[in-house]
Order: C-alpha cells, then structure tokens, then sequence
C-alpha cells in the first residue's frame, strides 16, 4: 500500500511540475520518465477495451471533449499523426480520446468524431464515479463554465492538454503537450527505439 501511495505521489509531483512549465509559456518540455509510472489494473483494464485484437499495443491517451472548437481538434490531429509516424517505424500505436463531457458526448457522437481522425484513433466513455476515476489516475482537471440546471447545452470547459503513450504493461512512459510536442514525439519514435523494445 506503502508502494502504491509512493508512486502516485510520484505521479502527482511530475505532473504538477510539468503543468507549471506548460502555465508559465515556457516551451513545454516532453517527458520520458526513467521510472515509469504503472496505472493501477482498472485503469489499464479501461485501456484494453480501446483495442482486443493486439496486447502489444501502445496507447497515447488525451482528454478533451467533441464540442471543443479548436484545442481538441488540433490534439487529435496531432495524435492521427503519431499514429502514423509510430507505424512508418514498426511500432504498435493508437490514440485513445477520452471524453470529459459525457452528458453531450454520446457513444454516437464519439464514435463518428474520433473515426474522422483516422483508424488509428478510438474513444472512452465514462460517467460519473467512474469518469472521476479515470481523470485522477493521470491527475486531470477539467473546469465547466456556465453548466447549471438552466444551461445543460451550451456551456464551455476547460481542460489540460497534457497527453500520455503508455506501453503495453500500462505503464506511463511519456509525458507530453499534445498541442505542442507532437513532433517531439514523433522524434522519440524515430530516435529512441530501444524504448519501445523495453
């Protein structure tokens, strides 16, 4: 149990330090953890449901939500990308966009959003407890502007757009902006294949 805090907390401090580069407008820095972060079994569990046919699979997770206007977008172009760059490098790779708006994204909704980023891309759907959940395994914040018994349609949130490539094991490897580091990245996969052999 001992363990188990020791990491999260881990967890938490690297994340924080790396919101604080991101907030302050200083080129926000990709990370590549020496000591990998594991995500606790129900969370990789979740992961696992984005794709049953292949257990070596990567997975670079974002969080965002389908009435984004232009931040979203952007980061699920940018993981269409890696996709693409980890395949042209032999590396088994999908984007996982995970909804932090499930009252308006429905599993229609997201279905037909994320296939417009390409094959590579799937989606996960949570409510509630559950969606509280997944958020705190990596230490998302999500923010709602002007939701209320009143406005259940047309309200704004607000959201980090820190991204995760997590290996097969479902540990956390990297640590990215996926607005601003995709071509980091897409150099990792070139330049550091031991990575992906570990």
């Amino acid at each position: 149990m001992k363990l188990k805090s020791l990491r999260s907390s881990c967890f938490q401090i690297i994340t924080t330090v790396f919101l604080i580069l991101i907030q302050t407008d200083i080129r926000a820095a990709t990370i590549t953890l020496s000591h990998p972060v594991p995500l606790q079994a129900e969370t990789i569990t979740h992961l696992e449901q984005t794709d049953t046919t292949n257990a070596n699979q990567w997975k670079l997770v974002v969080f965002g939500f389908t009435h984004c206007k232009d931040i979203c977008p952007m980061s699920l172009a940018n993981l269409s990308m890696l996709v693409k760059a980890a395949a042209n490098e032999q590396i088994e790779l999908n984007g996982v966009f995970v909804t932090v708006d499930p009252d308006r994204d429905t599993e229609e909704i997201l279905s037909g959003y994320t296939k417009g980023f390409g094959d590579g891309i799937t989606y996960l759907r949570f409510e509630g407890e559950e969606l509280e959940h997944f958020k705190n395994a990596f230490q998302v914040e999500v923010i709602f502007y002007t939701k209320n018994a009143g406005n259940q349609t047309h309200y704004q949130v607000d959201h980090s757009t820190t991204a995760f490539l997590i290996d097969p094991t479902g540990k956390i490897r990297v640590i990215f902006d996926a607005l601003k580091d995709a071509v980091d990245v897409a150099r990792i996969f070139k330049d550091n294949k031991g990575l992906f052999k570990s």
